[in-house]
Formats: structure tokens, sequence, C-alpha cells
């Protein structure tokens, strides 16, 4: 069966505060709404993926966690991976590649600018900077995680907050 990456930027987080790493930066109520309204959105749409895999920073595992609620799925579910919290597409692909394959559909929630660089990465399309809690979809015509790479992917869904269309 065919792979669905669903890459997700984390929702609009608070402004650092002295003294707090970025790390632990929480989501704003304008983030958490966002986040709300793209997993009701895609919930609507049947795009739940099976597997969920974060960056653990506060923001966006908070992200995650909303997302989990709506689909049904338990935070206990979410993976969280270190590297994804200031990462590269080259540790990106690394992750998407040592995905399981029983998994066909997958989410990684993830941050600016690399969830964006890595989007563009996959497909080829211009993203410039995803929008908080923007999700594109990219479909693979392969069996295999490990087959993912340049220029792969084809986008089937970039919706965000707000959006009137998506593709």
């Amino acid at each position: 069966m065919n792979k669905r990456l669903m890459l997700v930027r984390h929702g609009q987080a608070n402004s650092g505060i002295y003294g707090n790493s970025d790390f632990n930066r929480t989501l704003s109520n304008t983030g958490i709404n966002e986040a709300q309204e793209l997993a009701f959105r895609l919930k609507n749409k049947a795009l739940i993926p099976s597997f969920l895999l974060s960056s653990p920073a506060v923001r966006a595992i908070s992200t995650a966690q909303i997302f989990a609620g709506i689909w049904g799925k338990e935070i206990g579910e979410i993976a969280t991976e270190e590297n994804i919290y200031e990462s590269s597409i080259k540790q990106l692909l690394k992750n998407v590649n040592a995905l399981n394959d029983r998994s066909n559909f997958v989410a990684i929630f993830g941050h600016n600018p690399e969830i964006s660089a890595f989007a563009e990465y996959l497909t080829y399309d211009e993203f410039n900077q995803m929008p908080t809690c923007g999700v594109a979809v990219i479909e693979f015509p392969f069996e295999n995680w490990e087959m993912v790479s340049g220029s792969t992917g084809k986008l089937s869904l970039f919706d965000y907050p707000g959006a009137d269309t998506a593709l």
C-alpha cells in the first residue's frame, strides 16, 4: 500500500518569556483554536493518520495532543523524537525512512523553517513558510518508507487555519 505523510507545523505559540527556553514555549489561545480547527477539518475529511510523531517541544507536542484528542487517539500513542526540534531536511528524512512500514499514514508535528523546507524537498512544491498549524499531506508511490526521498511525493492537501479552500 502506498504511503502518506502529514506534515503539521505547530499552532501559534506565546512569545518567549525572559528566562524561559524556546523549547518550553506554550501554545497561545489562538494556537489552541488553530489546532482544534484543523484537527476537526481533517477528521471530517477522514484524514486521520495511524501513527503520530512529534517534536517534544511544548508547543509541538501540545498541538499533537489536541489533534490526537479530536481524532479519538490516546495521548500515549504520540511518539516523540528529540531531533525533530531544531532539525534539518536530512534528519527529518532519516526519521521518515526509519518509519515502520506497517504504518501507511503518518503525521509529523514540527517547526518552521524545517517543516516547510521538508515539504518542499519531498514534493518540489513551494511552501515558503507554512502558516502556524499548516498541514501538508504528501502521497508516495511506495510500499516502504525507506524509498521516500527528494521530489518523490505528490502534494494531495495543503490546509491551514482560516483557509477558505484547500488543495
